[in-house]
Formats: structure tokens, sequence, C-alpha cells
């Protein structure tokens, strides 16, 4: 048991509902052709017995029917051998009436379900067998009648060859399409895991900076210092404070990428809010008309947020370059007592950060998914904040929106 014949037996949906998008109760389609062809047998053995066939015992038909409904109740798992099973009772029986329409079921399933060779096969060896019906039987074939015995047998052979070649054309494009949403979920994936080791090595570039100045501090206070036990203090807390960039620098020694293009700017000093004036300039002379609006008591941030706050300015203005064909931007950043909060809002076509909906995750004119929005969300919810993005409601645009607690 091969091929489609085997799918079915395993409980894959068949070829017919497949091409023909019909969602109707498998049963329906296994059993309804069964119990119509049993009603049309039994008139047929009804009519033959009386008029055509008046030498014909009713129970040698009946045996005849039985067979036939028997190989039609499972054409779907064997539909050659069904074929082979009517074909015989056909030849043998040589009363049209009753076998003319399971044959020609079992042509059209045999050609659904399996290899167009095959089909053809069967359909010329179906021709043969019906012509040695008739012969066996008395019965002479005219050409007229051989024609139209012909036609009536291609007919449901190309019928079943028809829905094995558009269930196969649809089954492809429904594995391409569960095949590109995976390649989807793994690229977003991917871009998640990448955008957070480039936050963990800036972030550790910033901490690994503090840390040692406490250390520095510590033991130039443990040098001068007089008094005993806070100079044993001070020696615990630069001991400690070596101890905690050991195992920073361990850590970070599993995130790296290999990447070593990025060393030399890894050493460079982390760029904060105090560099968007010059991320502005830069988004000018690149072609966008770009403001910096700045509200509020401007005050130090901590360094992860001064730097995430940067990088989200950063990667939404690139976008905006890229994508959005803007002629103007605005970054504005808002000093709030407990957040700072940025806004970055372009009046282009709407996809200024590569995606093509609301939420970013859809694919749009940046690619295949809105990675610099996945990388700005993983920075927000690194810190706890809130963040937002999609098209402008009621006008031209695209804004990127973020919140960054202090505390």
């Amino acid at each position: 048991m091969t091929g489609r014949a085997a799918d079915y037996a395993g409980g894959v949906q068949r070829p017919l509902t497949t091409a023909l998008g019909w969602r109707l109760p498998a049963w329906l389609f296994d059993y309804g052709p069964v119990a119509f062809v049993a009603l049309e047998g039994l008139a047929a053995i009804a009519v033959g017995t009386h008029h055509h066939l008046p030498q014909a015992h009713p129970w040698e038909l009946g045996l005849a029917l039985i067979l036939i409904l028997t190989a039609l109740s499972i054409r779907h798992r064997h539909p050659l051998g069904t074929l082979a099973l009517t074909l015989a009772v056909a030849v043998i029986s040589g009363y049209g009436p009753l076998v003319m329409l399971p044959v020609l079921i079992s042509l059209f399933t045999l050609a659904e379900y399996r290899a167009r060779k095959l089909a053809l096969t069967g359909g010329g060896a179906t021709v043969l067998a019906l012509i040695a019906m008739h012969a066996l039987h008395g019965d002479q074939l005219g050409l007229a009648p051989l024609l139209s015995l012909s036609v009536a047998v291609a007919l449901p052979v190309a019928a079943g060859l028809y829905v094995h070649t558009r269930a196969e054309y649809v089954e492809g494009l429904t594995e391409r399409a569960a095949r590109l949403e995976r390649e989807r979920e793994l690229l977003a994936d991917q871009a998640v895991a990448e955008e957070r080791v480039r936050i963990a090595r800036e972030l550790h570039d910033v901490v690994a900076h503090n840390v040692s100045l406490m250390v520095v501090q510590a033991q130039a206070l443990a040098a001068t210092g007089e008094d005993p036990g806070g100079h044993a203090a001070l020696g615990i807390v630069a001991d400690l404070g070596r101890e905690a960039l050991s195992e920073m620098h361990r850590m970070l020694g599993l995130l790296r990428l290999g990447d070593h293009a990025e060393g030399e700017a890894e050493r460079a000093p982390a760029p904060g809010v105090r560099d968007l004036a010059k991320l502005v300039a830069r988004a000018c002379e690149a072609g966008l008309q770009t403001e910096l609006v700045v509200d509020g008591e401007v005050r130090e941030l901590p360094a992860g947020v001064d730097l995430s706050a940067y990088r989200i300015v950063q990667e939404a203005l690139t976008n905006v370059i890229r994508h959005a064909h803007a002629s103007h931007a605005e970054v504005r950043l808002t000093y709030r007592p407990e957040a700072i909060e940025v806004d970055v809002h372009d009046d282009g076509s709407g996809n200024g950060n590569g995606s093509g909906s609301p939420g970013g995750e859809g694919p749009g004119a940046g690619g295949v998914e809105g990675h610099g929005l996945v990388g700005m969300r993983e920075r927000v919810a690194l810190f706890g904040g809130r963040f937002s993005a999609g098209p402008v409601a009621g006008g031209p645009g695209f804004r990127v929106s973020a919140s960054l607690p202090l505390g």
C-alpha cells in the first residue's frame, strides 16, 4: 500500500476534498457512492430479471452486486484491486446496467490516487475488458458503440487525473506556506537572539566600566586610609568587584557571536542621548529632514537606559531612511520624573520600520520581518517599559514610541 492510498489509510484528507476545497464529512465521500450504486444495482437487477435477462437468476446478480459493493467500500485503500474485481464481475455477469457505474467509479479512484501511467494503463485495460464482456455474451460492438465506450472510460480517467494533479498543487502551496511561516518564525527568533546578545555586550561595557571605577576607588581608599577595619572592608569590596568583572567577562564569552569586526566598536565609549544631535545631523545629511525636540528637565540617565534610548532612535531613523520614503521626521525626547520617553514620527508611507502591520509583526517594505522593531521591543522589555509602533491613525507616516523607566 503506497502513495495516496496509504496516506488516506493514515487519516490524510482525500485528494478530491483537497483539490476542490470541500469540507463535507468524510463518510459522505466514502459511502455515498456505495449507497447510490447499491440502489442503482437493485433497480438494474429488478428490471433485468423481468425484461432483459429472463434467464438470469436474481441471486447470481445479487452476488455480483455484493462483490461490487465490497470492492467499492475499500476503493481508497486498494484502488487497483477494486478496479480488477469490478472488471472481473463485469466480464462474468455481462450485464452493463449493473457493472458500468462501479467500473467508472473504480477508474476515477485509480486515477485520483495513483500515478498517471498506471491510470492510463487501467483505462486501456478497462476498454479491453468491456469489449471482452460484450464478445463473451454475444454482443457485437460497432464503431460508434466502441467510440462511445472509449469516451465513457476516458472521462473518469481524465477527471481523476485532474483531481490528482490539482490536489498535489494545493498540497504544495500549503506546504510552502507552512515552510515560509516556519522560516519567518525562525528569522524572528534569530533576530531576538542576536539583539539580546548585542544588548548584553553593550550593557556589559557599561556595567564593567562602572564596576572598574568602583574597584579602583576602593583600592585607592584602602591604600590611603588609616582605619584597619575600613582598609579590610575596602579590600573586600575591591575583591568582590574584580570577581564580578571576571564573571561578566565569562558570561559574555558564552554570548559572543564571533564577529571580530565588532571588537573595536565594543571598546569605544557607549553612545547616549547626548549624541542624538549628531545622529539627527547624519539623518539630515542622508536626505531626511529631521528635527530633535527635547521636553522636560534634562538630567543624567542610568547608563543602560541612556544607551537603549539612543539605540531606539538610531534604529528608527535608519528604518525610516531605508523603507519609509519620507521627507521629514521628528525625534522627541521627553524627560518624565519616572521615565524617559522616546518618540520618532515620520511622514512617509507607513512602512517606516520595515513592517506592514501596526505591531511590526508582518512583512512589509523592509523584508521578511521588521527586525528593527524586534530589537527595539527587546530593549524596552529589558527595562520593563512600554513600546508601540505602527502607522499613524488618520494621517501619513509611521510612529515608534518607547517609555523606559528610570528606577
